[in-house]
This record gives C-alpha cells, structure tokens and sequence, in this order.
C-alpha cells in the first residue's frame, strides 16, 4: 500500500467497509429531510418540531461521541462501527414502524447512539489505516458520506413522488445498515494493529486534548462546517418543496446536486490537495463558500438555485475532513481523541444549526433563514485566519 504524499491511492479492504458505513450513515442522516414535508402531514408536525428530530438525533450523537473512545478502546474500531451499525438499523426500523412523534423521538435516541459511534470513529480508522497521508484518504472516503446523501434523496424523492411511504425508505435504509454493520464484524481481524488504551489512558488524552489553546480554535471552526454542511443537508428539499412550490422529486434534486458538489469537491481533495496545502484548502472553501451562500436567499428561479446548491456544495465538501487531518499536524495530540472530540463539535453544529433553521422558518419563513449558511462560513474564515497566526508546536507540522 502506498501512503505516501506522491503516492496513488490504494484501498484496505477496511477502506471499502468505511465507504459503505459512510453510504449508509448519511442515507440515515437525509431520509428525515426528504421525508419531512410527507412526514409532517402524516403526523402534524411543525417546522420546529422537525428540526427538534434533528436536533434530538444530534444530542444522542454527542452522548455516544464522548463514549466511543472507550468503547473502541476495549472492543477495537472495526467490531465497534459493526455493532453500532447495527444498533442504528434497529433504530431506523423503529422510526419506519412510529405511530407517533414521540415513538419517533425514541427511535431516534438509537439511532443518535449507533450514528455517534459511527461518526466518531470512521475517520480515526482511516487515520489508523493511512497516517501518513490522511488528508487525501479522508477526503476521498468522506465523499462517500455525500455520495450516499445523493443516492438517497434521488431514490427517495422518486419514490415518495410516485405515492410511496417515507416508512418504506427507513426500512430500506436500516436493512442496509444492519448488512454493513455484519461486514465490519466479519473484517475486524483486518485492521491494522492500534495499541488499546484502558480508561485512564483516555481520559488522559481527552485532558490534554482540553487543555490544548488550539483545539479551542479547530473546535468552533468544526461546530461552523458541520452546521453550513447540516443547514443545506437538511433544509434544501423542504425549503424548495414550500419556497417554490415543487414535488417531492424536485426537493430531492435539489439536495441531489448539493450532494454532487460535496462529493466532487471531496474527490478533487483527496486526488490532489496534499496534506502541506489543507490550510488554503479550508480558507479558500469557505470565502467562495460565503460568497455563493449568501446569493440562496435572493434566488427566484429553481434552475439557478439548483446550481447554486451544486456550487455550496463545492465550497463545503472539504471543511470536515480536511479540519480533522489538519489538526493532527497542528497539534501533538492523540488522534482518536482528537477526531471524537473535534466532532463534537462538528454533529451539534449539524443539529443545532437544522434547529435554528427550522425556528427561524417558523417565525419568518425559511427564504430568512438561509443567512444563517454564509454568516457560518464567513467566522469560519476568520478562525482559520486566527489559527494560522499562532506558530505550531508539533515537530511534523506539514503545513507551509
């Protein structure tokens, strides 16, 4: 396997467990969106109320975030992302079968709990598999994440268009990631050997990681991606379903050519980004990301909306792996600890945000809340600007 800067990039078997994990997971993370407006006639739910799923799973992700460490420590990476998978497709099935908007709170509290644990450590296993050129691979198998975003809102807005239930795709969708989860625990004897740390040996490196300044700058810079990520992820198909009167079809084309962009722009990354340019990767993604953002709100005509969302996308793709890889060359800190906690900050950006969106969208109309999109990724700019004033401590930095 070549890992090296210059090299090509080569996949584990573990590599292609990752990519299906990441298919997955998002499809699990999109199916409330595109079903929302459905979902909400069905059950009488408000705005607000299908922003609090959102933000119910985002809370349950945080509580298995801050976990997961311990849990990969004493059962390994592989058979934890395995049995969580699992755990999240119970959980979706029970969403599929919900009577109710408090059975779906419930169900969604498990699939929050598999969803964190996946989160949390798929991209420390792709660090572990590739650590000396991280940035590329996750890249590249973060693209996954937003390939299966596209998979599913095209097959579901095309389904629930032609009459289906949005029940049918949760069950679609927990099917598959019980099977993936059964993939992981057959390869788990395939992942590279990591030494396992006992508890103390965590917690200590969750210590150092807090009293770190710098993982104080990354933290908020990953709350703010994850949130200009979440807010498009979840409101595109809602907001073009109500904004301009269309099918279910068209709101998943909608989030189909965001996803699009997430995913080229994640590709282009990976293949030729190096890990010594990630600093400009992120600056540059989120001033273009701001300047395309702000134009959503003053977009009448769907056509050219569709290629913004595509050109958002574009911008985003990068922010949450390339900010993860280049805090590990910023820092000397553990890098599983780090990426958990790191994302931390990430999932209630991605919550939080969908939720003050979807208030914002109650009270003055979804079209206001789009500002909240480049008003995230103008501080994140500033932040990477703060950051790069501040002189590495790590001997490795492989920044310029």
């Amino acid at each position: 396997m070549s890992d090296g800067p210059s090299g090509r990039i080569s996949f584990h078997p573990l590599d292609w467990a990752t990519a299906a994990a990441f298919l997955v997971y998002s499809s699990s993370v999109v199916v409330t969106p595109i079903s929302l407006v459905m979902l909400a006639r069905e059950l009488g739910i408000s705005l607000t109320g299908g922003g609090g799923v959102e933000g119910t799973r985002a809370a349950l992700l945080v509580a298995a975030l801050l976990a997961s460490a311990l849990v990969a420590a004493r059962w390994g990476k592989p058979r934890s992302v395995g049995l969580s998978s699992i755990v999240l497709g119970f959980g979706l099935l029970a969403y599929a079968v919900a009577p109710g908007y408090g059975v779906i709170l419930l169900a969604v509290a498990f699939v929050g709990a598999g969803g964190g644990v996946i989160e949390a450590l798929l991209n420390p296993l792709v660090q572990d598999l590739h650590p000396r050129d991280s940035g590329r691979y996750l890249n590249v198998l973060n693209a996954f994440f937003s390939a299966g975003v596209l998979t599913t809102v095209l097959l579901g807005g095309e389904l629930l268009t032609r009459g289906h239930s949005w029940r049918v795709i949760m069950t679609i969708v927990a099917v598959a990631s019980l099977v993936t989860g059964a993939l992981f625990l057959v390869l788990e004897k395939r992942a590279p050997f990591v030494r396992s740390h006992n508890v103390v040996d965590v917690l200590g490196h969750k210590a150092e990681i807090l009293r770190h300044p710098r993982f104080w700058i990354f933290l908020p810079m990953m709350f703010l991606g994850g949130g200009a990520e979440g807010a498009l992820t979840f409101w595109s198909a809602t907001y073009i379903q109500l904004h301009f009167g269309l099918t279910p079809r068209m709101g998943g084309i909608g989030t189909a050519c965001f996803a699009a962009g997430m995913v080229i722009g994640r590709l282009v990354s990976g293949w030729l980004v190096p890990q010594r340019l990630l600093w400009y990767l992120i600056f540059g993604s989120a001033v273009f990301g701001f300047l395309v953002t702000l134009t959503l709100p003053f977009i009448a005509s769907i056509w050219i909306f569709l290629a913004a969302l595509f050109c958002s996308g574009l911008a985003v793709a990068c922010l949450w792996p390339s900010i993860q890889s280049y805090s590990i060359d910023r820092t000397p800190l553990e890098s599983t600890s780090l990426f958990i906690l790191l994302s931390c900050g990430g999932i209630p950006g991605f919550g939080a945000v969908s939720l003050i969106m979807g208030m914002i969208g109650d009270r003055a109309g979804l079209n206001v809340s789009l500002f909240v999109v480049p008003i995230l990724l103008a501080l994140l700019a500033v932040l990477a600007l703060l950051e790069r004033r501040w002189r590495p401590r790590h001997p490795a930095v492989t920044a310029a």
